[in-house]
């Protein structure tokens, strides 16, 4: 004869096992979600994001420093002026000893160099984003310091009419939004159960009065 524990069992395990399945699904997901915010090519993720004057800033850490590139949105045919800045990543003070190569890569494959110029402050320089047709690029940010050399990897620069550009901003957002309705879809998932635990505990106090 069956106990209630045993027919509680029957009904809560496979719920229980779906819930896991969902768990490790959604966790994948997020993963998937933010690895497409950069490639990883140094210890950290590249990080982009935009003020509401539409000033973009990139930043990656590549080995012992922190790469900082800041420019306007940048629209087809328009040169653009920027400014880099690299810092020691623990004590973020301006790292002052390193030679600099940018490039920008379009979808083709074509590369085309970032002339730049060291500032007089320590750390800084002075870049020149020459004007590039409309398109999604890659910049690669290439330092050499200490006998060894360095590349931070920003993809998905756009170069879009003024408007109509994404701001960067938005995949942290997106990112969240994500987040929060798989927390939404868990609340679910665990309301599922407990109704069908209280459901479960009901009918064996129903069939009990039935039986007495």
């Amino acid at each position: 004869m069956e106990t209630k524990q045993t027919r509680k069992n029957k009904i809560t395990k496979p719920i229980a096992v779906w819930i896991l399945i969902s768990l490790f699904i959604l966790s994948g997901f997020g993963q998937v979600n933010y690895a497409h915010g950069g490639e990883d090519h140094g210890d950290e993720q590249p990080k982009v994001t935009t003020n509401e004057k539409g000033s973009v800033a990139r930043s990656s850490r590549i080995g012992k420093l922190e790469v900082l590139v800041k420019h306007s949105l940048l629209e087809p045919d328009v040169a653009t002026a920027g400014s880099m800045f690299i810092t020691d990543y623990v004590t973020n003070a301006a790292f002052d000893k390193a030679t600099v190569s940018i490039e920008i890569e379009n979808a083709s494959g074509t590369t085309t160099a970032i002339p730049s110029e060291k500032a007089e402050q320590a750390g800084i320089f002075k870049l020149d984003i020459p004007a590039l047709p409309e398109g999604s690029y890659t910049m690669r940010v290439k330092l050499t310091y200490d006998g060894a050399a360095d590349t931070a990897t920003f993809s998905g620069v756009s170069i879009a009419p003024a408007g109509t550009e994404a701001a960067p901003g938005m995949s942290w957002l997106r990112g969240t939004l994500l987040s929060l309705t798989g927390a939404f879809v868990l609340i679910l998932f665990a309301g599922l159960f407990f109704f069908v635990w209280r459901s479960a505990d009901t009918g064996e106090i129903q069939r009990e009065a039935i039986s007495a």
